[in-house]
């Protein structure tokens, strides 16, 4: 007979676990309902923070757009400038940048190798 024993502990359990089952039941919906609210409430900050954030980015973006933009400008305005300047100091011959060196003097000339001259009593060896 101790073969029945397990089996009816078997029972037993089961039956307990499907008692605690029916009685746990009604609470599930509850649990779940307030896990799904704490998660789309975090959801909701995590969304709002992004969205500042996101916010920043473009007010920073628009910043710099406009300080390219404004660089741009400078820099035409520069080159509108100096393209006068150049064009008179060509005409006048004058260097472009006082920084150049002056005229480059030629390369001194190489001179060649000397010669060696044949000791006296030797024969000169055709090249």
């Amino acid at each position: 007979m101790e073969g029945l024993a397990p089996g009816s502990d078997v029972r037993e359990r089961t039956a307990h676990w499907v008692q605690e089952g029916i009685r746990l039941l009604p609470h599930l919906p509850a649990l779940i309902h307030h896990e799904d609210a704490t998660e789309a409430d975090r959801l909701r900050k995590q969304v709002s923070e992004l969205r500042k954030e996101l916010d920043e980015l473009r007010r920073e973006h628009e910043r710099l757009r406009a300080d390219r933009d404004e660089i741009g400008q400078a820099l035409t305005r520069v080159m509108d400038s100096v393209q006068p300047i150049n064009q008179i100091a060509q005409k006048l011959g004058v260097r472009r940048s006082p920084f150049e060196g002056g005229p480059k003097a030629p390369a001194p000339a190489t001179t060649p190798p000397p010669t060696s001259t044949p000791a006296p009593g030797s024969t000169p060896r055709p090249v």
